[in-house]
């Protein structure tokens, strides 16, 4: 990597000319609102944007100098803005006036940077949150909404979830907030109850993962952008639900103009009984017969509350620096545990806890020395105490009766267990882009992380305690990549490479001696892929995209939790050769737009790495030494004017044993959906019942098909575990006045009552009402 590195430094200090800028500003009406779609363009160029939901808008590849800017859209009066570009810089909002004749028809040329997202060479699907922010929903709910994409839990809030992108799982998905790897947050800060108020977007990269975000995923990404647009605001929202849940939120942030000091505040609370029903569950009858009653019974034991707080301080809009933080993030949740990873055990009296505190530095600068070298870093330490309790001598069933045992075993543990362990972190990630001109730019990152875990157990009598000894991980991920631009941008290609390295050092029990082991693993890969796009016309594209990379073995998979998940230490990085052909049709008229996009992904994947549930308590993870997974999806959404949307996507996937040597050849890897759908409508109306105000209906409506969640060709047609076929519909109603500062939500989720299923067969709650209260003033 080091000419690679030398060179990009050469072009950045040699070549000062051609480096491009950009341009950022606001569009508002008369009363200070935000206008969305408005185009701006340069005038005699095809430069142009279109508004955000907000009103924002983001001008690239500008060349220093002066330029006019041309402000247009249904409903306003054009109007046109001289500026003159020194530097990178955001302008003044832009206030239009209302116009009084209707346009016949207006030529849009302006893209959303939600659309710039999606139009990238690689295999992407982006959500738009900020329309969503109304509504009583966390990111893992609107996740749920994209093609291609399973999210299955193991109960209600705060209940453990597996993600699944086109039949990758866990690991093999790496998650990032606004570009910073999500992997040691914790459990307290993850996406099922992180608030959608939080969040402005969410790109979902499938297959290959640019360079960019700097990391070792398998099978794809999810970035969660928030919104560093809006200088001045305050969202509070509040909701509670069934199964006395009750969900808060309060987000600030306050910039003083003239030093542009900033203060960020962020702070959410999340607590539920979930004690819904379950039914059809077979309790063992207490008479020892052996025979099991099918009932219907309520969760008694599964209890969560989180509570999280995130504060920065900083400058922005400063020469050295358009934005300097730095942070705190404190966050902690208790969590009881009803079961194991199926139904068939039941616990009444084990708990977990969990905390983190984990100090941040950002650092943003673009235009950096010179005009189109921009600099992204940040860093992070994190200290995390976790206890893992389970100390009673009850055994449980699923009335809340109990027996009293006079061993030394716990309720879910061969052995009474009050676990505690520490894991200490550091990450620190750098990203240098440059764009040399409209044609060519260029991308390095490297990222560096190192985690360490040590424990004790102040119960355990029969073996050894694990991470009395340090267990610690290091990785270095570093990436370079080179984007073409030709044909005035319709043909766009990104070259890349990437390097992993890893040593890890392990401290493991040996099964025969009883005594403590080490292990020391290194690794040293490098991957390499390609991926380019070609607009056929200005609405339709086609997307073309391979990848050879390894995803590196996480702490948890090599070194196990200490209680649930056993070590091992002789897991191998996976390897996948990634292919994604893909299309996107996204064509604007004056009333209507509808966008229509489709992927075929294959992916030939070496050394597998997936979680073995066969037993009810514990598993592990393993290797599996073939794997070949081929997914086909499609989406289409229609929308009229601002009034109606409509919208559909299908996952269809395969993932099969492709090891020739193993008796289960050609058999689909358990535990993983073939085929599921969702399908979304939406209505708005204006002016109801107050001025300025809104009422929206939605409609989200979730087809699986059956799966088998162990191996398919094993045991009988007859005692074969599978999870049946489900469908469910979700409801919700908005209303929102004062020009959106004043909004109540009620949904209904699952309002047919349907029985729903998910991982490894955990039933999901029943029909579940919600109300959801907001407030949301900006300046």
């Amino acid at each position: 990597m080091r000419p690679t590195f030398l060179f990009v430094l050469f072009l950045a200090s040699g070549i000062t000319a051609w480096g491009q800028m950009t341009l950022g500003g606001q569009v508002i009406d008369q009363s200070g609102v935000g206008i969305p779609g408005i185009t701006v363009q340069v005038k005699g160029s095809s430069n142009g944007v279109s508004t955000d939901v907000e009103g924002n808008f983001r001008l690239k590849n500008l060349s220093k100098g002066p330029m006019t800017l041309m402000f247009s859209g249904i409903g306003f009066q054009e109007q046109e803005l001289a500026v003159q570009l020194e530097k990178s810089s955001r302008i003044d909002p832009v206030k239009l006036k209302e116009s009084t004749t209707e346009l016949s028809a207006v030529q849009v040329v302006g893209k959303t940077e939600t659309a710039e997202v999606r139009e990238q060479p690689y295999a992407v699907s982006v959500v738009d949150v900020k329309p969503l922010k109304v509504q009583n929903l966390d990111v893992n709910q609107v996740l749920g909404t994209v093609s291609g994409v399973r999210i299955r839990e193991q109960g209600g809030l705060g209940s453990a979830f597996d993600f699944s992108l086109n039949g990758f799982t866990g690991k093999q998905v790496k998650f990032f907030l606004d570009g910073v790897p999500m992997d040691n947050f914790g459990t307290s800060l993850s996406l099922n109850n992180i608030p959608v108020n939080m969040i402005s977007g969410i790109e979902v990269y499938k297959g290959v993962v640019p360079v960019h975000l700097g990391a070792d995923a398998l099978g794809g990404a999810v970035n969660v952008t928030t919104d560093q647009n809006v200088s001045n605001f305050i969202n509070a929202s509040y909701s509670i639900g069934s199964f006395n849940t009750h969900r808060a939120s309060l987000l600030a942030r306050y910039t003083e103009a003239k030093t542009g000091l900033t203060f960020n505040a962020n702070l959410f609370y999340n607590y539920s009984d979930n004690n819904f029903r379950m039914r059809g569950v077979e309790v063992p009858r207490p008479d020892g017969s052996g025979k099991v009653d099918t009932v219907d019974v309520d969760r008694f034991h599964d209890a969560y509350v989180s509570k999280t707080a995130q504060l920065e301080i900083g400058v922005v809009n400063k020469p050295y620096a358009d934005r300097l933080f730095i942070g705190l993030i404190a966050s902690g949740n208790e969590k009881e545990i009803q079961t194991g990873l199926n139904m068939q055990d039941v616990f009444g009296e084990v708990t977990t806890e969990d905390k983190v505190l984990i100090p941040t530095l950002k650092y943003v600068k673009e235009d950096l020395f010179i005009p189109g070298l921009d600099l992204r870093a940040y860093g992070m330490l994190n200290h995390r105490e976790a206890i893992r309790i389970d100390t009673s001598s009850r055994t449980y069933n699923w009335y809340g009766e109990y027996t009293t045992r006079i061993n030394n075993a716990g309720e879910f543990s061969y052995n009474k267990s009050l676990f505690v362990f520490e894991d200490d972190s550091e990450l620190a990630t750098a990203n240098l882009s440059y764009s040399l001109n409209e044609h060519h730019s260029f991308s390095l990152n490297h990222t560096y992380s190192k985690f360490t875990r040590v424990g004790q157990d102040s119960m355990r009598q029969y073996s050894e305690v694990p991470f009395t000894t340090p267990n610690t991980i290091r990785k270095n991920i570093s990436g370079f990549a080179y984007n073409l631009s030709l044909l005035d941008g319709k043909w766009k290609t990104s070259f890349f490479t990437k390097l992993f390295m890893m040593n890890s050092n392990t401290q493991v029990e040996n099964e025969e001696s009883g005594e403590l082991e080490t292990y020391e693993i290194d690794f040293n890969l490098n991957g390499y892929g390609v991926a380019s796009t070609y607009f056929i016309t200005p609405w339709a594209q086609l997307k073309l995209s391979y990848e050879n990379t390894y995803r590196l073995p996480e702490g948890e998979e090599m070194f196990g939790n200490g209680l649930t998940v056993f070590p091992n230490t002789e897991l191998e990085p996976e390897q996948s050769d990634n292919y994604n052909v893909g299309f996107l049709v996204s064509k604007v008229y004056p009333e209507h737009s509808i966008r229509f996009e489709g992927n075929y992904l294959y992916r030939q994947a070496s050394n597998f790495i997936r979680l073995d549930a066969s037993q009810p308590r514990n598993s592990n993870y393993l290797n599996q030494a073939r794997v070949n997974l081929t997914s086909y999806e499609a989406g289409v959404k229609y929308t009229y004017k601002r009034l109606a949307n409509i919208g559909i996507n299908f996952t269809k996937q395969k993932n099969i044993n492709a090891d020739e040597s193993d008796r289960l050849y050609q058999d689909d890897l358990p535990n993983q959906p073939f085929l599921f759908w969702n399908a979304s409508a939406g209505f708005q109306f204006q002016n109801v019942g107050l001025p300025d105000s809104k009422l929206s209906f939605n409609w989200m409506t979730v087809f699986v098909d059956k799966f088998y969640w162990k191996w398919p060709s094993q045991g009988t047609r007859r005692y074969k575990y599978d999870i049946p076929s489900q469908l469910s519909h979700n409801l919700s109603v908005s209303y929102s006045f004062g020009q959106g500062q004043y909004n109540a939500s009620l949904a209904c989720n699952n309002i047919t009552n349907a029985v729903v299923y998910d991982n490894f067969a955990m039933q999901k709650p029943g029909r579940a009402f919600s109300l959801k209260l907001s407030y949301f003033l900006s300046k």
